[in-house]
């Protein structure tokens, strides 16, 4: 054959003919698509490769297999066949693991994508000629610049593909209202109980919640539309629930979500750019019908601030949630101050809506330090109506290596890992012009599955990388600090550092995008003495001085006015001083520093942000609501003991994060317990992963430590009506028939539950198997708030305290205490007729209290 003047080869004409004959296969093959697992998935890969046209298949519960055999089918991106070589590389080292490590599994290499490849060696591959095709296997990649091999390959266990962490299971039953997300048990404790906590918050309060990466914080939101909130009226068909989210990927991401799991319509995300699609979500934001809607802290205190209002004073916001809540106080205070100003905006809301139908506050993160907390109790709960629950683990799935060098020679080692780690990789710097030579370099060797974000990326590039990513048609992404905020990508597998981050928070975070399935990951960070200048820079952020934000409030105070509400306004775009050389000063920078002296003083104490006067001011300008809450604010005694220390107090928790990130990359003990340092030996269960010291002892590796079920900080309620059931130790025992707890009787117990529910009952406790057929009782609670637990002993409950109806089964034991009065406690105990007391004798005998009949208990609840 010839084309062009190109004489084509036997193995090129034969690649030729087997697509010829493989599309079409494949096309046929589509209405019976097979899922394979385990051995028989990597055979079936290992045909596709060798050339032999198969029946239509997918890999499942092997995401190395699937992402090759997609990468082998899929026409854009079109993968290099360096990024397939790679993926392959993955395969066998995963395969190899599978088989115990006795075995190096082998496969006969002929599609037509890596016809052309011969750079075997590089990926870590040994080829051998055959005929048709290559015999390839993969070698341990072992590095002489990584020490504390012992035997194994640096990427071995992020390849294995070895379960770390589980989700679901044992102890992790739903509640009904799961089934309004498409949901019937929850990831894990941790989340039930963020869950149960969340939907508890009362109206105004505002709650924290520290939830590890991978465990689900979207599902909080999610439900907080489809269900609304304990005590609340249904909204299901109206309200608003404002998402913050650092950067418009996560929007972007958040909205992919919302519209498959909770049916919304988009547009969802309000993004810069998009002016009609912003336009949409405002206007249904202040008619209280958007739904979820996602938006930076720019838009939600600027463009969005009226809509908002206008919904808080129709009692349809719902809540306002900050995602990645420890930017707050990573970023507020020096970089984005909005972040800090929704405490204003918040204030705002809440004074406009109707007492019972205030918005409430959530503030989620998968890590929060003592430092993190207190900025956030300072600016979010000054009503005294704060609570917080944490369930954190420390990630098991991290195999952490540390590879210090000099700077001629980090380029060198980072393009040897991009050759052998597993897919997909994030490779993190910290500036934008690291991102773009790293992606250049990564192209110029060959990789085309490669793509960088940062805060540069314009809208539509971050829309299709994120999707891109998302959809595992990426194997590499080189990301700034930003990439990956919330982003739900499960099967990262290796995240590699060519910088040093400014907190080993920061780079626990960033650590966290690997491994979110809860399978190994592979954690890789190659720093340089310029990298820790670098960090150090970054650590050093500037926070006004006490002499010139004194300065600066003292001229912004000058120019308030007084509101009708005592309170005063005072303009953030006014220039920062009175001396001739301030007078002119203005702009956006000059503003940014007036907020960063407000956001100061607001976590020192002085004044408390109120968001935009009401009403808006005739005077033009950017202007700011502020209570004075210290009567000497001007005092520069007040300033040097209050505003200093909260500046010593920001500088030193800074400081010793980046102390914590050199002790890392020491790497001459434990990460889990730096961690623990970090984030409180009381607020985490440890768990440890891999390091260099139990690679090179493992009798060194420490023991888990367990992680309880939190309970939420709420007490809900006892409204008068389900009071009036009770007698005056508020109790009520109801006695049903046992032979008499068929199909109507469950559906009669239903109605009655659900009335209850309507007078403010959220809590039902399962004691024994019920002869009630629970599907039946429980129906109306698949898209209401209402908790329920199985029990073998009301002692084992993590419910949130407040009034409950707790159903025994035939076999239930009822203990003394759960039988005794309690004042703090209101119970509905409903059980068979003839139960024994903890004593033997019949319950109905010694019980002391209010006692009905089944019969009785549905005529009282239907009065």
């Amino acid at each position: 054959m010839r084309q062009s003047g190109q004489a084509w080869s036997v193995r090129q004409c034969a690649s030729i003919l087997w697509a010829a004959l493989w599309f079409p296969a494949t096309r046929r093959a589509r209405a019976t698509l097979r899922e394979l697992a385990s051995h028989e998935a990597f055979d079936a890969l290992a045909r596709l490769l060798a050339g032999t046209v198969t029946d239509n298949w997918r890999a499942v519960g092997e995401p190395s297999v699937e992402r090759l055999r997609s990468a082998l089918t899929v026409a854009k991106p079109q993968p290099s066949a360096l990024d397939l070589a790679v993926l392959l590389r993955q395969v066998l080292r995963r395969e190899y693991a599978r088989r115990e490590r006795r075995a190096d599994p082998s496969v006969h290499v002929a599609h037509p994508r890596l016809a052309g490849f011969r750079d075997w060696s590089r990926v870590g591959l040994a080829a051998t000629p055959e005929r048709h095709g290559w015999r390839v296997s993969a070698r341990s990649w072992s590095p002489e610049w990584l020490p504390g091999l012992q035997g194994r390959g640096v990427d071995d266990d992020a390849a294995s593909e070895d379960q770390r962490r589980a989700f679901g299971g044992e102890g992790c039953q739903g509640d009904p209202f799961l089934a309004a997300v498409g949901r019937d048990t929850y990831r894990s404790r941790g989340q039930r109980a963020a869950v149960r906590a969340a939907l508890s918050t009362p109206p105004g309060a505002t709650l924290v919640i520290a939830l590890p990466t991978g465990e689900g914080k979207s599902l909080i939101f999610q439900l907080v539309h489809a269900v609304g909130f304990v005590g609340d009226a249904a909204l299901t068909e109206s309200g608003v629930s404002l998402v913050i989210v650092p950067t418009v990927a996560l929007g972007v991401n958040h909205e992919e979500e919302a519209v498959t799991v909770c049916g919304l319509a988009p547009p969802l995300a309000y993004q810069g750019g998009s002016d009609a699609a912003n336009a949409t979500i405002a206007e249904r934001i202040a008619a209280g019908t958007q739904g979820l809607c996602f938006a930076s802290p720019e838009a939600a205190c600027g463009p969005l601030r009226s809509a908002l209002r206008r919904a808080a004073e129709t009692g349809r916001l719902r809540a306002l949630v900050v995602d990645e809540a420890h930017l707050v106080d990573q970023w507020g205070t020096d970089f984005r101050t909005e972040f800090q100003e929704l405490s204003g905006l918040r204030r705002e809301l809440l004074s406009l809506a109707p007492s019972d139908r205030m918005p409430r506050t959530l503030l989620l993160s998968a890590t929060l330090t003592d430092a993190s907390l207190e900025t956030l109790n300072a600016l979010f709960g000054a009503e005294q109506n704060f609570g917080s629950v944490a369930a954190v683990r420390l990630r098991p799935e991290p195999d952490y290596w540390v590879a210090p060098c000099q700077q001629e020679g980090q380029v060198e080692r980072v393009l040897e890992a991009m050759h052998h780690v597993p897919r997909p990789a994030v490779l993190y710097v910290t500036r934008v012009e690291d991102a773009e030579a790293w992606q250049g370099r990564l192209r110029a060797v060959g990789f085309s599955r490669v793509q960088m974000l940062h805060g540069k990326t314009p809208r539509e590039a971050r829309e299709r990388i994120v999707a891109q990513w998302r959809e595992g048609l990426l194997d590499i992404v080189v990301g700034t600090s930003a990439f990956g905020l919330g982003i739900d990508y499960a099967h990262a597998r290796s995240v590699v550092h060519a910088c040093v981050p400014e907190t080993l928070d920061r780079f626990y975070q960033e650590v966290g995008r690997g491994g979110r399935d809860g399978r190994a990951s592979l954690s890789l960070i190659v720093p340089t003495p310029s990298d820790l200048g670098t960090a150090e820079a970054l650590n050093q952020q500037k926070l006004i001085s006490v002499d010139r934000g004194l300065e600066r409030w003292a001229a912004l105070f000058a120019g308030k006015q007084v509101l009708s509400d005592g309170r005063i306004a005072v303009r953030v775009d006014g220039s920062p001083g009175t001396t001739e050389d301030d007078i002119d000063m203005n702009g956006q920078r000059n503003a940014d520093w007036n907020l960063r002296t407000l956001a100061l003083m607001a976590r020192s104490g002085l004044i408390r942000l109120e968001g935009a006067p009401r009403p808006p001011l005739a005077e033009r300008g950017d202007w700011i609501a502020v209570e004075i809450c210290e009567e000497s604010h001007l005092a520069r005694t007040v300033w040097e003991e209050k505003v200093e220390r909260a500046r010593r107090e920001a500088r030193d928790a800074r400081e010793r994060n980046l102390r914590l990130m050199r002790r890392f990359l020491a790497a001459d003990e434990c990460p889990a317990t730096i961690l623990e340092d970090l984030y409180g030996r009381e607020g985490v269960a440890r768990a440890c992963s891999r390091c260099a010291t139990c690679r090179s002892d493992p009798s060194r590796r420490r023991p888990e430590s367990p992680l309880g079920e939190p309970s939420a900080p709420w007490r809900l309620p006892l409204p008068p009506l389900l009071a009036r059931l009770l007698d005056a130790d508020r109790r009520l025992l109801v006695l049903y028939p046992a032979n008499e707890a068929g199909p109507a009787a469950s559906r009669r117990l239903g109605d009655s539950l659900e009335r209850m529910h309507r007078m403010g009952l959220a809590k039902v406790v399962l004691l024994g198997e019920a002869p009630f057929e629970m599907d039946r009782v429980l129906r109306f609670a698949a898209s209401r708030p209402v908790f329920v637990s199985r029990l073998p002993n009301l002692a084992h409950s993590r419910l949130p305290a407040g009034p409950e109806l707790v159903i025994a089964g035939l076999s239930a034991t009822l203990s003394t205490s759960s039988l005794a009065p309690d004042p703090d406690r209101a119970r509905v105990i409903l059980a068979p007729d003839g139960i024994a007391s903890p004593s033997g004798h019949p319950l109905r005998e010694v019980f002391g209290g209010r006692i009905l009949t089944i019969d009785e208990f549905h005529a009282r609840i239907a009065e």
